[in-house]
Formats: structure tokens, C-alpha cells, sequence
């Protein structure tokens, strides 16, 4: 991406009203096929029902915007021949003790907040080491496609992944308290970004690191 467009972008963004009428930008991207089949994905959409997560200047909250970036995970992971379980489906509060599913992969979709609004990208947690190299290649799928900077793959003792005995990560897919983040979060085109990001690094967690010594 160039630096031109870069700049066009963030003054779009610091200019944007979200009660004006603008123009959406569309941010084209290759699709890939991809075949999981065999594999059992657990999508965990972040927060729900009482609790929202956190807030959005531009659209929707934190809880919304990851249940759309997780049912369109799941229609293409379907599509790829995976086997994907919801912890939470709609807007409804599922307790953290209730979503430790069972599965292959378990995946945790969340938007962080700050107090500063200058924080800005994306992260991939982990809470056991058995879970590093799946935090690494999502981390690695999601580079290809993140217009954000990338915060790297970090250890952080989140209950959601903590609890559960498999192959597990926590995404922070960028800061909604961001101007250039939160916009971006809010659009269809870069939830697809994300998506196909999450995917890739699914594939790269089952051919370069799964079941190997």
C-alpha cells in the first residue's frame, strides 16, 4: 500500500462525520481456496447480550463488530470444509466459564480500547506455550492482509484461553478507540480483510507448525 493512499486514507478518516453522507471506501483483496477439511474450528466472538465490549465513534461496538467478523469466519471456513462451532450466536451474553468448547482450534475475536486514542493494530495472544505457534501463524495470516500495525504475538493469561487444554489464541483485531482503526473495524471490505487474514493463518498453523515435534 502506498504512502499516498496511506495518507488519502487517514485524512479521509480524520474528516469523516458518521452522520454525513460519505462515499465507502473499497479495499480490493485476493481471495484464496482453501481446504480444511478435518479440522474443527471454535469461533468465539468476544463479549455479547449485557456486555458490549468496548465503544465505537463510528458505528458498531466491540461485541458487534466481532460477531460479524465471526460469522463471516464461519461461512468461510464452512466453505473450506471446516467444522466450526459458535460459542455465542446473535447478541446474547454467554459466560466465560460456558465457552470453553471443544475443538481443534479455538479462536477468540476481540477489539481492544485505550484511554489514549493513539494505540493503534492488531495482536495474537496466547496463554500456554502449547498455544504460541497457533497465536504465531494467525499473527503471521493476519500480516498479509492488516492495513494496521502489526503488535506482534504476546502471553496473556485471558480466562477464555487459559481454560481450555488445546490449541487456542486471543485476536485484538485493532483499537476502536483509534479514529483510523475504528473506521476501518466498521467496514465490510476490512472485515473480509480479516477473515481471509485468519484463515490463511489457520492453513499456515496446519502445514508449517501443526504436529510437528
Amino acid at each position: 500500500m502506498s504512502l499516498i493512499f496511506i495518507f488519502s486514507f487517514v485524512y479521509i478518516v480524520k474528516s469523516y462525520e458518521p452522520h454525513n453522507d460519505y462515499e465507502d471506501i473499497t479495499i480490493d483483496f485476493k481471495e484464496k481456496n482453501y481446504d480444511l477439511k478435518g479440522i474443527k474450528v471454535v469461533i468465539d466472538p468476544g463479549h455479547g447480550g449485557s456486555d458490549p465490549g468496548a465503544p465505537s465513534y463510528y458505528g458498531e461496538n466491540e461485541s458487534e463488530i466481532v460477531m460479524s467478523v465471526g460469522e463471516k469466519l464461519q461461512k468461510v471456513l464452512e466453505e473450506s470444509n471446516a467444522e466450526v462451532v459458535m460459542t455465542r450466536s446473535g447478541n446474547e451474553t454467554v459466560e466465560l466459564d460456558d465457552r470453553d468448547a471443544k475443538g481443534d482450534i479455538f479462536i477468540s475475536l476481540h477489539s481492544d480500547a485505550f484511554e489514549s486514542n493513539e494505540p493503534t493494530g492488531f495482536t495474537t495472544f496466547y496463554a500456554h506455550d502449547s498455544q504460541i505457534d497457533l497465536a504465531t501463524a494467525i499473527n503471521e495470516g493476519l500480516n498479509e492482509q492488516s492495513l494496521l500495525p502489526n503488535k506482534g504475538v504476546q502471553t496473556m493469561p485471558y480466562q477464555v484461553i487459559d481454560q481450555i487444554k488445546y490449541p487456542g489464541t486471543l485476536v485484538e483485531l485493532g483499537f476502536l478507540s483509534n479514529d483510523v482503526d475504528d473506521y476501518l473495524l466498521n467496514t465490510e471490505d476490512y472485515q473480509n480483510r480479516l477473515v481471509y487474514g485468519i484463515v490463511e493463518g489457520i492453513e499456515i498453523y496446519v502445514t508449517d507448525y501443526d504436529n510437528k515435534e
